[in-house]
């Protein structure tokens, strides 16, 4: 009796689809003729192989959601420490505006300060004091 895996949405080859075809070899293959302790070795090397690309692509994701997020939190932290400094920025025709920061603003996710009413983002600040 063979067990089919039906998987949804991807083409690749899961841990547990390597596992099943590989028993369903050794359970198929010619008992006069079995397979050399060399190829065994070679698929449970690729089979390791696989585990570990698949472990660290799912660490990569974690980092680099933690560090998305740690990113967020230190510019809210930034801006917030922002309010009540004087701030010069510079303007889309390229002129330079003096004043200070009275309002943090986050227009989607990215923050914002608002100096003498108008919002600029923190790219646009070119001096503190």
């Amino acid at each position: 009796m063979m067990t089919t895996t039906n998987s949804v949405g991807t083409n690749a080859l899961s841990q547990n689809a390597f596992l099943q075809l590989m028993v369903d070899q050794m359970k198929n293959q010619d008992p006069l003729n079995p397979q050399s302790n060399s190829q065994f070795l070679a698929q449970l090397a690729q089979f390791t192989s696989l585990e570990q690309m698949t472990n660290i692509a799912q660490t990569d994701t974690k980092v680099l959601s933690a560090l998305q997020n740690l990113q967020q939190v230190t510019e809210v932290s930034m801006v917030h420490q922002m309010l009540g400094t004087t701030v010069q920025v510079s303007t889309s025709n390229g002129q330079t505006v003096s004043g200070t920061v009275s309002a943090v603003k986050f227009n989607q996710g990215q923050p914002y300060v608002v100096v003498n009413g108008t919002d600029y983002a923190l790219s646009d600040i070119v001096e503190m004091s």
